[in-house]
């Protein structure tokens, strides 16, 4: 028996239209450099017409982009965890004050810590980009843009959800109003879109990060974020 798939696609103007506003106003001034194993989906990508004008260079290996990230001063990465040669992952950490964004199939714990551990600030399963906006390549881009983090769905049901009890006791240590602003930044959100969400000023939302922040022992989004799915939040 086969299995089917399909992907679903916005295809009218007005739609497209949406979506590339928004990529630009999130994108701003940044520069983007894509290391992607294929070069048929390195072209597809780097032609995607909402983030096209941002993207400054691709690649298929790690040392080729990193001559692109440093000819170009770019300041985003895109990156597969195993490109054409080369470790994504390794890449990622060398560049972590760049904002990274990596893409995998390799959709297991083992793959999520080490991205976890390269602090990187979104982790896309290929399987999930276009069903049903769920794990959307552009959502990823948009979201690491505003200075969220983006992790697939998918990663809550692998790192096994409200089993952990070190990060049950981590969350305990939390006041609510600390834990309230984990839980956003678990959903990926910047400090400006948290403070409106929480409607708190946005040095009161940094003065609570940095309370967190102290008390879990970690600085990384995406690390605050993996204790928060961990916990069960």
């Amino acid at each position: 028996m086969s299995v089917g798939w399909t992907v679903k696609l916005a295809l009218d103007d007005q739609t497209t239209g949406l979506v590339a506003s928004q990529m630009n106003e999130a994108l701003g001034c940044s520069k983007l450099v894509m290391c992607l194993g294929s070069k048929l989906e390195l072209a597809s990508f780097c032609n995607v017409e909402a983030i096209r004008d941002h993207v400054v260079g691709g690649a298929t290996t790690t040392a080729e982009a990193k001559e692109l990230l440093h000819e170009t001063f770019a300041d985003f990465l895109i990156t597969d965890d195993v490109p054409e040669a080369g470790s994504g992952i390794a890449l990622a950490i060398e560049f972590r004050h760049l904002k990274t964004l990596v893409l995998t199939s390799r959709e297991n714990n083992d793959l999520v810590m080490e991205a976890e551990d390269a602090g990187v600030d979104g982790l896309v399963f290929r399987s999930g980009i276009g069903l049903s906006g769920e794990g959307s390549f552009l959502q990823a881009i948009t979201t690491v843009a505003r200075g969220g983090v983006w992790l697939s769905p998918a990663v809550s049901c692998i790192v096994n959800s409200g089993a952990d009890k070190g990060a049950l006791a981590t969350i305990a240590e939390l006041t609510d109003k600390e834990q309230a602003v984990l839980t956003q930044v678990c959903r990926g959100l910047g400090n400006s879109d948290m403070a409106e969400e929480l409607s708190i000023s946005e040095e009161t939302c940094k003065s609570h990060l940095r309370a967190i922040r102290q008390k879990v022992g970690e600085t990384d989004r995406v690390k605050l974020a993996l204790i928060a799915i961990r916990a069960g939040i």
